[in-house]
C-alpha cells in the first residue's frame, strides 16, 4: 500500500480528489492534508508519504516555493501538482522540480487515477531520467528530442521559453531560417504521434513538415510545415499536398477532423502568434453538418449575436437549482445552435461566456466572488482547447448542472409557497419583460390559476405587485442617481417612457420630474 498527503487550501478541492481516487483506496491511502505549505512540509517529515499531491495557489509557502523545497528535501518523492491556471511559470516550476504531471482542474477521476498509477510505477522502478541518457546514443538522442517537441509545444501554446535552439540531431535542420505555417489539428479520436510520423515520411513530406501531438489536450495535435527561404514552392502549396492526402486517409479511419491554418511566419518567436490564427480559424467553423475540414486564418470575420429567448428560464432553473430542468435546456440550446443561420463556434462560445457571467452575478450573491474569479479563468482555459460543438456542449453541461447543485441547498427559491417565490423572482428581475404567461411558464402553473391565486394571497393583480416593485426602485434611482428619464424607465423595466410616467404618477400622485426635485437631496 502506498500513502500521500494533499495540500490544497481549498477544502471542496480536497474532498472531489479524495472522492476521486477512492476507486483505487486498495492501493494508494491518504494519510495526512494540509492547507498551506508549511503545514505541509510538517506532514511530510512526519508521516513520510510515498508521494504528494499538491495546488499551486495556497496562502503563506505556495507552490512555486514549496516544490524546489520538496525536489531538494525529497528528491525520489512524486510530486502531482493541480491548478485553475495553465501559467507557464507554474509549470516550469513543476518541470524543474521533477514533478510527474501537471493537472488542470477542473480534472477527471480517471485522469488523477493515471497519474496516480504513473507514480506508483515510478517509486517501483527509480531509475532517473539522467541514467537513461548516459545509457546510449540511442536514448540521449530521444531525450534531446522530446525537449525540442516540448520547447515547440511551448512556443506554440505562448509559454516563454530561454534559448530557441533545437538540441537533437532528427530537428537541427529546424535552426535554419525558414518560413513556416501552423495548422492545428482537431480529432474526434486521439491518434497516436508515432503513426502520423510514420504517414509523413510514407508520402515523403521528410524534414519539411513536423507533426507533434499537443501537451494540453489529446484531441489536439500540430502540423508545422517548413520551406526554406530560397524555396520556389510556397507554405500554402505544402499545406494543400499534405491535406490532399491526409484527409482521405482520415476518413478511411473514421476520424472526423477540424483544421486550422496560419498565415505564413519567419520566426519560431511567432508560434503563439501562428497558433492564435489557427484558433481563431477554427472557431470560425460553421455548425452545419455541410461544414468543411478546413479553415484559413482571415482577420476579418463577423460575430452573429445569439438571442436565445429562454435565457431568463434558465438561469432562473440554475438558480432554482432544478437539475433535470438545466440539462434539458442545455441539450435544448445546442441542439437550437445549427438551426442559427451563418452560426460559428466562435458565437456559441462567447454567448456560452455571456452565460457564465450572468450565473457568476447570481453565484456572488451565495459565495465569494474570488472564488468565481478563479472558475471564470479556468473555464476560459479549458474552452479555449475545444474545437467541436458535442464538445462543447458536454463541458457547459457539465459546468451548468454542477453550478445549479451547488446553489440548489441555499437558493432562495428552495421554499415552498409558490407565490412567494413568484414575489421573490420579481423582485430580483424587475427590470425584465415579465408577464403573466412568462411567470406562469416559469412555476408550472397555469395562467388563470396564477392570476386568481395572486390576488387572493396579496390582495393585488400580478401587474400591480409588478408595477409597485417596479416604481419603488424607480424612486431610488430618482433620488440616489442623476439618471435621465428614459434611462430610469428602462432600468425598471419599462420600454416606454410615457407609460412609466403614467404608472409613477397614478402610484405616487406626483410625476418622476417632480418626484426627483422635491425628494432628490434628502
Amino acid at each position: 500500500m502506498y500513502t500521500y498527503i494533499i495540500i490544497d487550501d481549498e477544502e471542496l478541492i480536497r474532498k472531489g480528489t479524495l472522492k476521486k481516487i477512492s476507486p483505487i483506496s486498495d492501493q494508494v491511502a491518504c494519510i495526512g492534508e494540509a492547507e498551506e505549505g508549511a503545514s505541509g512540509i510538517r506532514l511530510i517529515s512526519e508521516l513520510h508519504p510515498n508521494f504528494v499531491i499538491l495546488d499551486m495557489q495556497m496562502p503563506g509557502i505556495d507552490g512555486m516555493e514549496l516544490l524546489p523545497y520538496l525536489a531538494e528535501h525529497y528528491p525520489h518523492m512524486p510530486l502531482i501538482v493541480i491548478s485553475g491556471y495553465k501559467n507557464f511559470d507554474y509549470i516550469k516550476q513543476a518541470i524543474s522540480s521533477n514533478a510527474i504531471e501537471y493537472l488542470l482542474k477542473p480534472f477527471s477521476r480517471e485522469a488523477i487515477q493515471e497519474v496516480i498509477f504513473k507514480a506508483v510505477e515510478r517509486l517501483q522502478d527509480r531509475s532517473q531520467i539522467h541514467d537513461k541518457i548516459a545509457a546510449s546514443e540511442k536514448e540521449k538522442e530521444q531525450a534531446c528530442y522530446d525537449y525540442d517537441i516540448q520547447l515547440l509545444n511551448n512556443l506554440i501554446l505562448g509559454y516563454p521559453v530561454g534559448d530557441l535552439k533545437m538540441t537533437s540531431q532528427k530537428l537541427s535542420y529546424i535552426n535554419a531560417p525558414h518560413k513556416y505555417l501552423l495548422l492545428t489539428i482537431y480529432f474526434t479520436e486521439a491518434v497516436p504521434e508515432a503513426a502520423m510520423q510514420d504517414w509523413l515520411f510514407e508520402h515523403d513530406f521528410g524534414n519539411t513538415v513536423l507533426y507533434m501531438a499537443s501537451s494540453v489536450n489529446q484531441h489536439l495535435a500540430f502540423v508545422l510545415i517548413f520551406m526554406p527561404d530560397s524555396s520556389t514552392i510556397s507554405n500554402e502549396q505544402i499545406a494543400g499536398r499534405i491535406l490532399d492526402t491526409l484527409l482521405p486517409l482520415l476518413e478511411e479511419r473514421l476520424l472526423s477532423v477540424r483544421i486550422g491554418i496560419s498565415g505564413s511566419h519567419n520566426s519560431l518567436e511567432q508560434l503563439g502568434t501562428a497558433y492564435e490564427e489557427t484558433t481563431h480559424a477554427l472557431n470560425q467553423q460553421q455548425l452545419d453538418v455541410h461544414a468543411p475540414s478546413c479553415y484559413y486564418y482571415a482577420e476579418d470575420t463577423n460575430s452573429h449575436p445569439i438571442d436565445w429567448k429562454k435565457e431568463d428560464e434558465f438561469l432562473f432553473r440554475i438558480e432554482a437549482g432544478m437539475e433535470s430542468d438545466v440539462e434539458s435546456l442545455v441539450h435544448e440550446f445546442f441542439s437550437w445552435c445549427p438551426e442559427i443561420t451563418d452560426c460559428t463556434l466562435a458565437d456559441v462560445k462567447y454567448y456560452c461566456y455571456v452565460l457564465t457571467e450572468q450565473c457568476r452575478k447570481i453565484l456572488n450573491a451565495y459565495i465569494s466572488i474570488t472564488d468565481t474569479v478563479k472558475s471564470s479563468g479556468s473555464m476560459l482555459n479549458v474552452v479555449s482547447h475545444i474545437f467541436t460543438i458535442r464538445e462543447l456542449e458536454d463541458y457547459y453541461l457539465r459546468f451548468f448542472l454542477n453550478l445549479t447543485t451547488l446553489l440548489k441547498p441555499n437558493s432562495v427559491y428552495s421554499i415552498d409557497d409558490v407565490i412567494e417565490k413568484i414575489k421573490i423572482y420579481i423582485q430580483r428581475n424587475y427590470q425584465k419583460n415579465l408577464t403573466q404567461e412568462f411567470i406562469s411558464s416559469l412555476f408550472y402553473i397555469n395562467r388563470s390559476y396564477l392570476s386568481t391565486l395572486f390576488k387572493a394571497r396579496t390582495g393585488q393583480k400580478f401587474v400591480d405587485y409588478l408595477n409597485d416593485v417596479r416604481i419603488s426602485k424607480s424612486q431610488e434611482l430618482l433620488t440616489q442617481s442623476d439618471k435621465k428619464m428614459y434611462q430610469v424607465a428602462r432600468s425598471v423595466g419599462y420600454d416606454n417612457v410615457k407609460y412609466f410616467f403614467r404608472i409613477f404618477k397614478k402610484k405616487t400622485g406626483e410625476s418622476p420630474e417632480r418626484w426627483r426635485l422635491k425628494y432628490g437631496g434628502k
